[in-house]
């Protein structure tokens, strides 16, 4: 077997002449020039990969990356996804141009070729998915976004009891609280860098794994709008310090190793790393400005010109409030409102979910649970249904009349990713196709239930080295 960092989340392994890629993205940016690539691939590395599959864990658009997947187009490529109880998998692969598509349950596997074996997991509210990569004797645990903790590990654990290696993402991806207007001054100790490195380092010695791979993460902000969000990511290198040391403490075999893309591992030659200075991120930034200078200004330009469209801001928001239940729009009490302006001036628009609203404010108001964005990107997000996508983008500010209300921000992304995942209406979750694969997931509705118990109605504070117990790790072969 052998494997190769592409990307932020782009890995190619190989067995027996058979390659797959997990999640290509590859070339560009996305969420609308907020994300790049840090570093970026190699050219050569990129013009020269020829898969027999591709993998894709989950909708979000640095994992489906619609040009990378153009640059692969051939009519006999297979690609490889999940089956979620949604199908805007399939449907924008369709859009894409591939057909040739398999849809893989929960638990299950599919065997790429001789003594190469793909399993897949998914995990999370959302359609997000893992998958494991058997041959020649070792094992590949590529997490990507999952975190995967209790009885769903486990299941992972019983199925492949020995894993060489594990890839797991170990930065924010949530707006949640870096996007908050002042957010240092009430939610700084929300989720903080050190968290990030001890969630990533438990959870990898917690398995057992003899190599755990930072990686899903490999990311950078060159829109001005987002750049300052650069100070927020946590670096592959910042995490070998803390894992040294759980290693020793807890008297576990394992090594934290950072693969910059190019990098690779097989096993006749083992690990073969291309240097990179994580340290010099500053340096690398501007020279990533310079390079794509062009393709920033021609969208800044494109982002003036849009006019917002409150016709398709309506629309969309009237499905989506009329797919949320009565009892849970009476009991949230969710009024938001969207602020957002174009060469016209200043527009507020207002979402009212108790009285099934939608209408324009002449001015806004402080009292209101206010989300800020472009036009472009608002008008992306109606057009197209990506509010299930924006949140990782980072292109938005949130201004919270008081701290209490964060938990109304936090349902109201919950609520729009349930909408376009096809989980709302409620009855959406009642097919036969939906009811099937949610009884696979069984294990998270116990890990559900449990949290909800232990927290909530018990009042147990939440300890996230209680997830990853290390004197009470799982055990291997």
């Amino acid at each position: 077997m052998k494997f190769q960092i592409l990307s932020h989340a782009g890995l190619l392994v190989e067995h027996n002449n058979t390659q797959i890629i997990c999640d290509p993205w590859l070339i560009g940016s996305c969420y609308w020039r907020s994300w790049w690539n840090f570093p970026e691939p190699p050219s050569e590395l990129v013009d020269n990969l020829d898969p027999d599959y591709i993998y894709l864990t989950h909708l979000h658009w640095d994992h489906f990356h619609g040009s990378t997947l153009k640059k692969f187009f051939d009519s006999q490529i297979h690609i490889l996804v999940p089956k979620v109880p949604t199908r805007r998998m399939i449907e924008d692969l369709n859009w894409l141009g591939f057909y040739n598509i398999t849809e893989i349950k929960h638990g299950s596997n599919f065997h790429l070729g001789k003594d190469f074996i793909l399993h897949s997991y998914q995990f999370g509210l959302g359609v997000d998915s893992a998958v494991v990569l058997s041959g020649g004797g070792y094992t590949l645990l590529n997490c990507n976004d999952c975190k995967f903790f209790g009885h769903p590990l486990k299941q992972i654990i019983k199925q492949v009891p020995k894993i060489d290696f594990v890839l797991r993402s170990h930065s924010s991806a949530t707006p949640i609280p870096y996007c908050i207007e002042d957010y240092e001054t009430n939610f700084s100790n929300l989720r903080q860098t050190q968290d990030y490195i001890e969630e990533f380092s438990r959870f990898a010695l917690f398995i057992g794994a003899k190599f755990a791979i930072p990686f899903a993460s490999n990311h950078c902000f060159l829109h001005s709008e987002t750049f300052h969000f650069n100070k927020t990511t946590v670096s592959a290198e910042d995490i070998l310090p803390r894992y040294h040391q759980l290693a020793i403490d807890n008297k576990i075999k394992s090594e934290c190793v950072v693969m910059a893309p190019g990098s690779s591992w097989s096993e006749t030659e083992g690990f073969q790393i291309i240097s990179f200075d994580y340290s010099n991120k500053n340096k690398y930034l501007e020279d990533l400005l310079e390079l794509h200078s062009d393709k920033l200004a021609e969208q800044y330009n494109k982002e003036a010109q849009t006019l917002a469209d409150f016709r398709a801001f309506s629309k969309y928001f009237e499905g989506f409030l009329g797919a949320i239940p009565w009892l849970v729009r009476k009991f949230l009490k969710l009024r938001f409102v969207f602020h957002t302006s174009d060469k016209k001036g200043q527009h507020y628009w207002i979402v009212d979910s108790t009285n099934v609203t939608i209408k324009v404010l002449e001015e806004s108001s402080q009292d209101y649970v206010r989300i800020e964005m472009p036009a472009l990107v608002l008008n992306d997000c109606c057009n197209l249904r990506m509010f299930s996508t924006w949140t990782a983008s980072k292109r938005l500010k949130i201004h919270l009349p008081s701290p209490n209300q964060l938990k109304l921000i936090i349902f109201l992304f919950l609520l729009l990713d349930f909408y376009e995942l096809e989980m709302l209406p409620l009855r959406r979750n009642f097919t036969f196709r939906s009811l099937g694969i949610r009884l696979r997931r069984w294990r998270e509705i116990f890990e559900a239930l449990n949290l909800f118990v232990q927290h909530r109605l018990l009042k147990r504070p939440f300890v996230l080295s209680n997830l990853y117990d290390l004197s009470k790790k799982i055990k291997t072969n």
